[in-house]
């Protein structure tokens, strides 16, 4: 690192909050979100600290104050009317960490997570709920069984497209899409139809043409087949590992089947961009192209989703969706909703024509109900201000837009950002969940990612941690599972799985043993601690490891 490191943060009046988990939700105006506050603490090469700010997370996504960020390298904060500006105090680009306490640990736990389920009847077979930033869904019904998905595939056939392809592709329709069998629902696209591909997704999507599917497939894949094994690869890189595509329309296939869970899992991932919302979002969509002969086509296509269009089955968080039906998968129906900062899909296989539009709003309704509940009962609502940022870091233009935001005068940033100040630092990640830490004599010890563990309500610590911290030299004694920590005036002695140890000779008794963990050889902290005459705190945090 530079002697002068500078980062620009240029303040205006506009902040774009996405989380980085989603990529999906931009707030143009201050919003209230909820998010885990939680102490935290810094981890980095065995040393420890307890950070004087909070993180804040949310959809998994973590965030720290710029100011601690700024102690820990070092840096001194300035502003003028250009924006904030970071100067490093001097030339070592090490990491500062205080491991001395002048409070004790904090002690409130945290949920582990904001993962939230809920059970609700509905008619359809099978159903399913996929809160954005959850790795499993809030809800289901039959999760697993083997269903024919019907046109509900063309989600993952506009999902290639938009991924693969630019709407504003110069599409000539292939022969193939004259080959969809005769009682397939149309587009009415013709080979040799000249089109851009976004004309061509709106055909997909909301007549549910099967013809352009086929000519959408020919069009990315290079052939319909070469496009579905695309589709398949896809699918088991999403997770959706009982889902097997034979075709890119959903016409039946006895192989062709796919399950509520996998199918919420593919339409998760559409709903990240932006023109697929707006795909499922159009009620009609008045086009004109070019035939093979150069003369024009007018087309206007209605999107089969009555949610756009009858009052009685809408639900006012729901973007869109898409349906499908043939007589042997009865109706499908997979829906997309934004509500409180998180994206819903919701997932209806094998149900009936109406039933499918209730047994959807009734889910999300409770989704959204349920999330609330959780939110208010375990997290912070914050007022993020407002503002679009960019950095400047070592002549390198960094852009913080969708990683940092403003709240209560303080600015955030993502965690993700630590690696760019210092060259001491190469990744940062955070504990899924708050760990527990222990301060011995007032300094907390670090656990270099293996964390402690509780047992009988006894804290368990990696040997190596403790006894280095209170200066014992280790000895193993392979042949009785013995570990030894001495010092000048301390021997201890703790034998694995045995509840007594000695002292300088003095038998103990433990309340919980020395064990081994993942090879890893842990023993009572308290136990070891006070016998050295030390002082012992313990708390929860979550853990900010920087490696």
């Amino acid at each position: 690192m530079n002697k002068l490191l500078q980062i620009s943060i240029f303040i205006v009046l506009l902040l774009i909050l996405v989380f980085p988990s989603t990529n999906v939700f931009a707030f143009s105006s201050p919003q209230n979100v909820y998010m885990f506050e939680e102490p935290y603490i810094v981890e980095h090469k065995g040393s420890a600290s307890l950070l004087p700010g909070t993180m804040l997370t949310h959809n998994n996504q973590s965030y720290i104050p710029l100011r601690d960020a700024a102690n820990l390298f070092d840096l001194e904060i300035t502003s003028n009317a250009s924006g904030i500006f970071l100067e490093s105090r001097t030339s070592s680009s090490s990491i500062h960490i205080n491991s001395s306490l002048n409070h004790p640990l904090p002690k409130q736990t945290i949920p582990s997570n904001d993962f939230v389920s809920f059970s609700i009847p509905i008619g359809a077979h099978a159903g399913a709920v996929l809160e954005s930033g959850q790795d499993r869904p809030s809800f289901t019904k039959n999760a697993n069984a083997a269903l024919y998905p019907a046109s509900t595939v063309k989600v993952m056939t506009a999902l290639l497209a938009i991924e693969k392809g630019n709407l504003s592709d110069r599409v000539v329709v292939g022969p193939g899409a004259a080959t969809v069998p005769f009682d397939s629902s149309k587009a009415g696209v013709r080979p040799g139809d000249v089109m851009t591909l976004e004309q061509l997704l709106h055909g997909l999507m909301l007549p549910s043409g099967n013809d352009a599917a086929v000519a959408i497939a020919e069009h990315i894949g290079g052939s319909h087949w070469q496009f579905v094994q695309m589709m398949n690869q896809r699918a088991r890189e999403l997770g959706a590992t009982n889902t097997t595509f034979m075709n890119a329309h959903g016409y039946d296939h006895p192989s062709q089947k796919t399950t509520v869970s996998d199918l919420a899992k593919i339409g998760a991932e559409a709903s990240k961009h932006p023109e697929f919302l707006k795909l499922i979002s159009t009620p009609t969509y008045a086009t004109t192209y070019r035939n093979r002969a150069g003369s024009p086509v007018h087309k206007v296509w209605r999107n089969t989703n009555q949610m756009l269009h009858n009052q009685a089955y809408r639900h006012s968080s729901i973007i869109g969706g898409k349906t499908g039906y043939t007589s042997v998968s009865r109706h499908n129906l997979i829906s997309f909703a934004e509500a409180g900062g998180s994206t819903y899909t919701t997932v209806i296989l094998r149900g009936e024509r109406t039933q499918r539009y209730y047994d959807t709003t009734n889910m999300l309704s409770r989704a959204i109900s349920a999330r609330q509940q959780f939110d208010q009962s375990n997290k912070k609502q914050v007022r993020a201000l407002p503002l679009s940022s960019s950095i400047l870091y070592n002549n390198q233009p960094v852009n913080l837009e969708n990683q940092a935001f403003m709240y209560n005068g303080t600015t955030y940033i993502h965690t993700d950002l630590l690696s760019l100040f210092s060259n001491a630092v190469t990744t940062a990640s955070v504990s899924s969940v708050q760990q527990m830490h222990a301060a011995v004599n007032g300094e907390i010890i670090g656990f270099d990612l293996t964390p402690p563990v509780l047992s009988s309500g006894r804290m368990l610590v990696p040997i190596r941690a403790i006894f280095d911290f209170l200066e014992l030299d280790v000895h193993w004694d392979a042949s009785t599972q013995t570990v030894t920590g001495s010092n000048h005036d301390t021997v201890i002695e703790l034998r694995v799985n045995q509840t007594t140890a000695k002292v300088n000779g003095t038998t103990h008794t433990l309340d919980v043993p020395a064990t081994v963990v993942n090879g890893r050889t842990l023993v009572p902290i308290r136990f070891v601690a006070e016998s050295t005459g030390s002082t012992i705190d313990w708390g929860r945090a979550r853990v900010l490891y920087l490696n």
